[in-house]
């Protein structure tokens, strides 16, 4: 079956699912969180110093340690409402019960982190508290439409992204409220998504609040504990790299870099709508397309913030975060990487069978698919955190600067993520059909063309006229590389352009 030929919306319970029109609506709305976000980025740095920016990395991780028993819910919540059994008010209920848990644990991580790193107030930590009851919500919703209108997911973003700004402008720059003001807009964002994500969950919510569903999905927490461990471990890295440093300035340093380097990965939002269509079944042609056009916006998007890093970074905070740029070319790579890692995990996921019967046994699952994206990425995440422990604390004793430490460590995620690539490959083709996409030629080459353009022009951005003169010269280089990009991809990749076409026309239906 041939792209042109695909029909890539499969039938559930009581909704249809469409690859395309949900993949473009919820990517669309990520590209606009990028301008958005790195709207919100430029009014932090601007306004906290490295060490609060840094703070304020390590309350968002004792936040998700915190919220980590939300997961183990919004894990079989997506699975089983894909599947038809529309449990979304049970899987709300159960995840605000947790909080109370939550809230407890992020008090006593409070005061270990305030013990441990000297540099990281007491009362900004206590203040982040706020956080974590919303992040249960905030799970509990977006896996709910996840499995059912994960449509709904590029709309709530777009309410988030407002609720953000709309906050944030007023505390950080006007009134100079600091870290206090990015973690109230923060909460307002996700209070404003998770509201966005229930009033729009339709038929998920209609059946009502079950215990008994509630004590299954707990009782086969083991599961997503397993699923979602090497998860959690994987943004402990910042936390670790404060630890072994005993301040939070380099891990502002590299999180300047991360969260630019980052957005080269919104290309997996467009395989939101790949895995509630696997559980209901879907072919080897959905995994196909979604690969495709992945990569298609996922290649140039990295090339992209690796060439432009210098003036990037430059608009976050002058000169600051420069000594960042190198990192953030390596991390553009890596969130490339990790967009094609995480789609094999979708897609092993998503097709495994084994939790369809209630009554499979421990010994059911260890062939499974499942238990083996959990080995592998749990596996090498404790590989990885070690390796920022030794590069931070290692590049310390042998007095490394901050440019070569963090150079380092963004080569261990880089690495990493690429072994998770080749291993996890060779199941999804040991179990059934692995299509690489016959344009990565073209966008790869469509890629090199662009960033050739962007480093011919990049002597043209000025850096003395003020930020927002300085965001327009960055607009219109890279408008002109992706434009560039664009054009000869399109010229040269026909399919590309029909499997566009139809989605752009189903989208507006």
């Amino acid at each position: 079956m041939s792209r042109a030929e695909l029909s890539d919306s499969v039938k559930g319970s009581s909704s249809q699912i469409s690859l395309r029109r949900t993949g473009l609506v919820v990517f669309g709305a990520r590209i606009a969180s990028i301008f958005t976000g790195l709207v919100f980025l430029v009014m932090m740095t601007r306004s906290l110093s490295a060490q609060q920016f840094g703070l304020y990395e390590v309350i968002t991780d004792l936040v998700a340690f915190s919220a980590y028993p939300a997961g183990l819910v919004a894990f079989w919540a997506t699975r089983d409402i894909a599947r038809g059994k529309m449990f979304g008010k049970t899987a709300i209920v159960l995840n605000l019960a947790l909080s109370a848990f939550g809230i407890l644990l992020y008090l006593a991580l409070s005061y270990f982190s305030a013990s441990r790193i000297p540099s990281a107030s007491l009362v900004n930590l206590l203040f982040g508290l706020l956080l974590v009851p919303v992040s249960y919500l905030s799970q509990a919703a977006n896996a709910v439409v996840a499995g059912h209108r994960p449509v709904v997911l590029g709309y709530a973003v777009i309410f988030s992204e407002v609720a953000k700004l709309a906050v944030g402008y007023p505390l950080l720059i006007v009134f100079k409220v600091g870290i206090d003001g990015v973690i109230l807009a923060v909460m307002v964002a996700n209070l404003a998504q998770s509201v966005a994500s229930v009033a729009l969950a339709g038929d998920s919510m209609s059946s009502p609040v079950s215990f008994e569903q509630g004590k299954r999905w707990w009782a086969n927490s083991w599961l997503p504990m397993l699923t979602t461990l090497p998860y959690m471990l994987a943004i402990a890295d910042t936390f670790v790299a404060s630890l072994a440093a005993g301040n939070t300035v380099l891990v502002a340093h590299y999180q300047a870099a991360f969260s630019v380097a980052a957005l080269a990965g919104y290309s997996l939002y467009l395989a939101s709508a790949m895995y509630p269509l696997l559980l209901k079944g879907g072919s080897d042609q959905v995994t196909a397309m979604t690969l495709d056009l992945a990569l298609a916006f996922g290649i140039p998007m990295a090339v992209g913030a690796a060439v432009l890093a210098n003036p990037i970074l430059h608009l976050l905070n002058k000169s600051l975060y420069l000594d960042a740029s190198t990192a953030l070319g390596i991390l553009a790579l890596a969130a490339l990487a990790n967009t094609v890692t995480s789609f094999f995990d979708q897609v092993l996921l998503g097709k495994d069978r084994v939790d369809v019967d209630e009554s499979a046994k421990f010994s059911d699952f260890l062939q499974s698919s499942i238990l083996f994206v959990a080995k592998v990425n749990l596996a090498l995440v404790i590989v990885y955190v070690a390796a920022v422990y030794l590069s931070v604390a290692g590049g310390l004793a042998l007095g490394l600067s901050t440019p070569a430490t963090l150079e380092v460590w963004a080569l261990s995620q880089l690495g990493i993520l690429v072994l998770g690539v080749f291993i996890k490959a060779r199941r999804v083709r040991a179990g059934g059909k692995l299509v690489v996409p016959r344009s990565i030629g073209y966008y790869v080459v469509g890629a090199g063309i662009m960033a050739l353009i962007l480093y011919l022009l990049s002597p043209l951005i000025v850096y003395g006229n003020g930020t927002f003169f300085l965001a327009l010269e960055l607009v219109a280089v890279g408008g002109a590389g992706i434009g560039a990009y664009g054009a000869f991809v399109l010229a040269i990749d026909k399919s590309l352009r029909g499997l566009l076409r139809r989605a752009l026309s189903e989208g507006f239906q």
